[in-house]
């Protein structure tokens, strides 16, 4: 198999992503992002299953939505980990797909305070002494602890966000 990525676990030879949109909430007390990730897949060639880079991150369900809007729920592992990369979310497709399928795999989860991509202070932290604030930087491999994703540069990723 052709390694397009050495630093990403996901199927980048099978699937990729067009677009994604995250529709998350932000709980500063807790240090964690909470809602949903929806990718735009493509498949590349025939597979019948979706793996995404994902680190540090709680998966609490992944669903396949089709063109009429009926979603589908996925099974879903989280048990490969490797410790620099991360964790694959490997998620099984209920058929398979042939290459130019275009698909939508929507993703529940969480944030941790261990993920990378996310930084957050406190009031006393900022200038204005009044307000917490959040930044982010997915640069390296730390997009992964952000949102489940085919972290690597070989995909461009076009992003909306709703964020509370």
């Amino acid at each position: 198999m052709f390694e397009i990525d050495p630093n990403s676990q996901s199927n980048l030879d099978e699937v990729t992503t067009s677009h994604v949109h995250l529709d998350v909430a932000v709980d500063f007390g807790g240090k964690v992002l909470r809602g949903s990730a929806a990718l735009d897949m493509q498949a590349l060639k025939h597979t019948q299953e979706v793996v995404l880079d994902s680190a540090h991150l709680v998966v609490k369900s992944a669903s396949l939505v089709d063109a009429a809007g009926q979603t589908t729920a996925l099974s879903f592992d989280t048990s490969t980990k490797h410790k620099i990369y991360g964790t694959a979310l490997r998620m099984a497709l209920p058929e398979p797909v042939a290459a130019g399928d275009k698909f939508r795999i929507v993703i529940e989860y969480e944030t941790t305070s261990k993920g990378g991509a996310i930084q957050f202070l406190t009031p006393e932290q900022t200038l204005g002494k009044s307000y917490p604030y959040l930044f982010t930087q997915c640069e390296e491999i730390h997009a992964r602890s952000m949102f489940p994703c085919q972290d690597s540069p070989s995909v461009k990723i076009a992003y909306s966000a709703e964020v509370q």
